[in-house]
């Protein structure tokens, strides 16, 4: 819910203040401020909102009442433009505003020609791993989708041109269209996708959000194979008399990536035992590069998950041991 609301705030000189007026991020960060990594200022936001140093909304303020009106409106022309439809003049009262899960750092494995395991299949954008490291910076995933973006096209397109046709694999057609078909079929006890979801959401935040720990992730793994063995077998659509833009069947498709996302971002969460960038365990809120200066790199293996460990490419600078 509500409108997102970019770095560029914080980086113009915008404030975090709680309920009592306190600029609190003097207690986290007093040398930085607002201006320390954005997971540092999620997890000192969600701690005074859980503390009950929050609005009665469950946010915090972000402030720039105190800058020049003309310079709000000329550097942060879409903030304030954006603001005001929703009746809010930022130049004059505070925006009200809470973390929320953005942005997902892991993705697809992918080289500097953005080419994946599969052969011919090239991605770029949020989907890929290894860009934006643990913590991605502001404004990087619009640069990541022009860089990468303009090399998916490029590559993709001298590829199409190297490769002769091939045939088309009509059994896996098949099992392609028999699995979509079965969503469609009638269940008496069917579980349409927005429920699933909901549930889905509520649980990866609650257990596998700002503030992870071995008891939470445990949690929700727990209800991820509840969903795959329980829920999943038994979902299903209303609407089942076309095929054309059927939304609620190309949700309940995204609903089964869903639950396979989830699995290997809490599965990886609960093998990482250190806290790194937006990955933060309260049972091991250190960084330990001695131990884990390492990925994660997962992959079926006879229809079985499987992982492996990979060392990071270390280039220009060194990080502390």
């Amino acid at each position: 819910r509500g409108i997102l609301v970019t770095e560029a705030v914080r980086g113009e000189g915008g404030i975090l203040l709680n309920i009592k007026g306190e600029r609190f991020m003097k207690r986290y960060n007093p040398k930085l401020m607002e201006l320390a990594g954005r997971d540092a200022v999620a997890r000192a936001n969600w701690t005074e909102i859980m503390e009950g140093r929050g609005t009665e909304h469950g946010g915090v303020y972000l402030s720039v009442t105190h800058l020049d009106p003309e310079l709000v409106k000329t550097r942060l022309k879409t903030m304030y433009k954006q603001f005001l439809l929703a009746g809010i003049d930022i130049t004059k009262e505070p925006m009200e505003v809470s973390p929320g899960a953005h942005y997902y750092m892991g993705g697809i494995r992918i080289n500097i020609k953005t080419e994946t395991g599969v052969k011919g299949l090239f991605a770029s954008g949020e989907e890929t791993a290894g860009v934006h490291g643990a913590n991605r910076l502001g404004g990087n995933s619009l640069i990541d989708t022009q860089v990468f973006g303009k090399r998916s096209g490029e590559y993709a397109a001298k590829f199409a041109k190297s490769e002769t046709f091939h045939p088309i694999d009509l059994k896996q057609v098949e099992e392609e269209q028999k699995r979509i078909l079965s969503i469609a079929k009638e269940k008496s006890d069917k579980i349409r996708p927005v429920k699933i979801r909901e549930q889905l959401c509520e649980v990866m935040w609650e257990n596998a959000g700002i503030f992870r720990d071995e008891n939470k992730l445990s949690s929700a793994l727990s209800f991820i194979e509840k969903a795959k063995e329980q829920m999943l077998p038994k979902l299903g659509i209303c609407d089942t008399t076309t095929w054309r833009y059927n939304k609620e069947l190309i949700e309940a498709l995204e609903t089964i990536n869903l639950i396979k996302v989830a699995e290997l971002l809490v599965r990886s969460a609960l093998i990482r035992t250190e806290s790194r960038g937006a990955h933060y365990r309260t049972d091991y809120p250190k960084t330990d590069n001695k131990n884990w200066l390492k990925h994660i790199v997962w992959h079926l293996e006879d229809g079985v998950l499987k992982y492996r460990f990979e060392p990071v490419k270390i280039t220009l600078e060194k990080p502390p041991q």
